[in-house]
């Protein structure tokens, strides 16, 4: 058995990641913090403040309600949006999964990558990179944003399988797209800022002009933006937290084995299906402009009444939940929700008419102190505020575009792709509701890699001949059996075990080649 807490306000979210020794204590210091989940700055009570009593206080001294107590509720705030909720697109328009796309992934923002990018290799080749390589067009760009979403819908153990041949699990995509090696060396080098401007900024490291997210934000404010712009919420809001980690190495341990690095993301999302209205990414000390906790910043920097409107119901796990942030919440008109832990500052302490162990199963205790209102109920296992954070989470997890890299910047880039695409299917399925996810993904893929949908790319091409199986013999009556070997066509299709002394030059195989039984081209036809 379980004592559950809640607090509600009664209404109706292939350079590597260095950092100086310095800058590294305090990102690990900050990690740290964020890991245990705990808010010094909210948890802590000063004597100076044990002086004075705030109203969330006042209500530790009174006695725990029972369900059959009478409450009497303020007035319920009344839903104000600032647009009409749902996409901010015409239904009267068709929207292709690309077009949809590219509302976040902008042809400006690509241009823009490219050029980044394209620095980027220049600067590693004058750096001694032996890879040849040629400047990325904005369609080369989309192609390749093609080919990292498609890895994320078909799974393989590593980048070379998706070019591996004569495989029973070969994929003829990614050969038709661009080759193996065009496709690491864009990864090697795809920036979202220009790496000039990433020196200056590198300069100011240990001062407060330095920009931790230099890195990322041209790339970053124009998705936040599109997310505000072509979509608004309905009434139920969730603020959460995602991690997104890589292996980067650090400047003070460069002989070690890479760690892990997780970068945070907060969220804002729509409940009801999961659209990430807006995030921002924690850095470690100062991310916010306020030094009220880091739980109170984060919610308080994704909710901006103008754009949003008033009304909102916000729902949040213990991690954000404290008295101080509901009361200003509720000051703004967005009403809000969540889990929270009894040891924190301004939580009642009482235990007068409390739960106790052999209260029975849905069992509830309350206390109202003005909008605030603190519940415990018993029940056997934890109850979830966090619905729509599950969905959001779910829909990214599904494709999520993920690859082992050394450059937090990279990692973070693929994130963006995962939000701007997942964003696209809510946006698609708001506005026309006659897709899948998985129907949504591969038309996308195939739009952005410029491969027709209906029919699938073949492999076959002139390099796959058929060649002699073994050295041909001076031995003319042995000419027909030299390098004979069963044909692997017969053998998987019909268990026959027919010998050949034919087989491919690529995929060096052996295969029937005769006028009433042509294994060589059914064998490709298959590939």
């Amino acid at each position: 058995m379980a004592h559950e807490e809640a607090l509600q306000t009664t209404t109706d979210s292939e350079e590597e990641c260095s950092f100086s020794s310095e800058e590294e204590e305090e990102l690990d210091d900050e990690l740290l913090h964020f890991e245990e989940r705990f808010d010094a700055a909210e948890d802590t009570v000063s004597n100076e403040c044990k002086n004075k009593m705030p109203a969330a206080k006042r209500a530790r001294t009174l006695s725990w309600k029972a369900e059959t107590d009478v409450d009497r509720a303020p007035q319920t705030l009344r839903f104000l949006p600032a647009r009409e909720p749902g996409p901010q697109l015409s239904t009267a328009d068709a929207h292709s999964p690309m077009s949809l796309f590219k509302l976040f992934f902008t042809e400006s923002a690509v241009e823009n990558l490219c050029h980044n990018t394209n620095a980027q290799a220049a600067r590693a080749a004058a750096k001694g990179r032996k890879y040849k390589w040629t400047d990325v067009s904005v369609d080369e760009l989309y192609r390749y944003i093609g080919l990292v979403l498609y890895m994320a819908t078909m799974k393989m153990s590593c980048i070379a399988d998706y070019w591996r041949q004569g495989s029973p699990f070969s994929l003829p995509l990614p050969a038709t797209v661009m080759s193996r090696d065009r496709y690491r060396t864009i990864s090697w080098n795809v920036h979202m800022s220009h790496p000039d401007a990433d020196k200056e900024n590198d300069r100011k490291r240990g001062t407060a002009q330095h920009d931790r997210l230099f890195r990322i934000k041209p790339l970053m404010d124009t998705i936040r933006l599109a997310c505000k712009a072509f979509y608004h919420p309905r009434r139920n809001l969730v603020v959460n937290e995602r991690s997104v980690a890589c292996r980067a190495k650090r400047e003070v341990t460069p002989f070690l084995k890479a760690k892990l690095t997780k970068f945070k993301f907060f969220i804002l999302s729509d409940s009801s299906n999961g659209y990430t209205v807006d995030f921002s990414v924690y850095t470690g000390k100062n991310s916010f402009p306020t030094d009220r906790g880091l739980s109170y910043d984060a919610v308080m920097s994704l909710l901006d009444r103008k754009v949003l409107g008033s009304g909102y119901h916000v729902y949040m796990d213990d991690f954000y939940t404290t008295p101080k942030l509901f009361t200003d919440l509720f000051a703004l008109k967005f009403g809000a929700c969540g889990t929270y832990r009894d040891q924190r500052k301004d939580f009642p302490k009482t235990a007068a008419n409390s739960l106790s162990r052999s209260s029975s199963r849905g069992s509830i205790r309350w206390i109202r102190d003005g909008p605030l209102v603190c519940v415990k109920w018993m029940d056997t296992q934890v109850v979830s505020h966090m619905g729509g954070v599950d969905l959001s989470d779910q829909l990214l997890q599904y494709y999520a575009a993920q690859h082992k890299t050394m450059k937090w910047y990279r990692e973070i880039f693929l994130h963006f792709l995962d939000i701007a695409a997942n964003n696209a299917f809510i946006l698609h399925k708001e506005l026309h509701g006659n897709m899948t996810h998985d129907q949504f993904m591969e038309e996308l893929i195939t739009e952005l890699c410029g491969v027709p949908q209906k029919a699938a790319p073949k492999q076959f091409s002139t390099v796959h001949v058929p060649v002699p199986g073994a050295e041909l013999t001076s031995d003319i009556r042995r000419i027909a059996t030299v390098g004979r070997r069963i044909c692997v066509h017969c053998k998987a299709m019909h268990g026959k075990k027919q010998q050949t002394p034919w087989k491919c030059q690529t995929c060096d195989v052996h295969l029937c080649l005769q006028l009433n039984r042509n294994c060589f081209q059914e064998w490709h036809k298959s590939l």
